[in-house]
């Protein structure tokens, strides 16, 4: 059984599981992070609310949008999808150890 959890992980040791699970973990925490802003306030995460100085004119940020609140919705699922793996090196870690 060990043998088909690091080959499906595609780590040799419970470090290597580990390293690939604090990984997945942080593209997951960012990707969270992210998804959860952009849907709370309907800007872009690069610049949710700044205003532009343009040739000594100010133009005020563009306002909250439906399509911003159904994209953050979405980094949220790809955040979801980096949780899985995190928890699977996890476990094969544990399960190195253990093993």
């Amino acid at each position: 059984m060990s043998n088909v959890v690091v080959t499906l992980a595609g780590a040799d040791s419970p470090g290597e599981h580990l390293q690939l699970a604090a990984l997945t973990t942080l593209g997951a925490c960012f990707f969270l992070w992210a998804g959860r802003k952009q849907r709370r306030t309907g800007r872009s995460i690069i610049a949710p609310s700044e205003t532009i100085r343009v040739a000594d004119v100010l133009i005020p940020p563009t306002a909250p949008t439906r399509g911003r609140r159904v994209a953050g919705c979405a980094w949220i699922v790809v955040g979801s999808v980096f949780v899985v793996p995190a928890v699977f090196n996890t476990v094969a870690a544990i399960y190195e150890l253990l093993g």
